[in-house]
């Protein structure tokens, strides 16, 4: 009985033991933070770009004709065909361009319109929504297939 009351009582070893359980877990809690790490970074330069296209619209002469140009704006910062993108998996054809146009009567009391433009304001709408790609470190566990989704919109004011 001797032999099993000393083997019970010995404590050499049970740093590795507890080091040897715990390390999946905080491996795992790694590689999650560094993907959602990822995926909020991504997230956060596909919406920066949503702004940058909305802008650059807001401030054409004609919205038409720049549309192309303002996607390329949102995905990789220029309207230059062939440049470099903020993310390296976001297309210009995954931007989406929409239009709405709201009436701005004048007030018959007072003569104001309840915005300062013409007879009617073009609010332009810049969205997208992309699967995520990300490091790919979750797919391993199960975990994948969601989206980006966001979206800017600005009021069009012309050149």
């Amino acid at each position: 009985m001797r032999p099993c009351s000393s083997i019970a009582r010995d404590e050499r070893g049970v740093a590795a033991v507890e080091a040897a359980l715990t390390l999946p877990f905080l491996l795992l809690l790694g590689i999650a933070l560094a993907e959602f790490g990822t995926a909020f970074y991504q997230t956060q330069l596909v919406q920066t770009g949503l702004r940058d296209a909305g802008r650059y619209l807001s401030r054409v002469p004609d919205l038409a004709a720049a549309e192309d140009a303002a996607r390329r704006v949102a995905v990789s910062g220029t309207p230059v065909p062939g440049e470099t993108p903020r993310v390296a998996w976001w297309k210009p054809e995954q931007v989406q361009i929409a239009y709405r146009t709201t009436a701005n009567p004048r007030d018959a009391g007072t003569g104001q319109r309840p915005y300062r433009a013409g007879d009617e304001v073009t609010v332009v709408r810049v969205s997208t929504a992309v699967p995520y790609v990300g490091l790919g470190l979750l797919t391993n566990f199960g975990v994948s297939g969601f989206q980006i989704a966001a979206a800017h919109e600005e009021r069009y004011v012309g050149h």
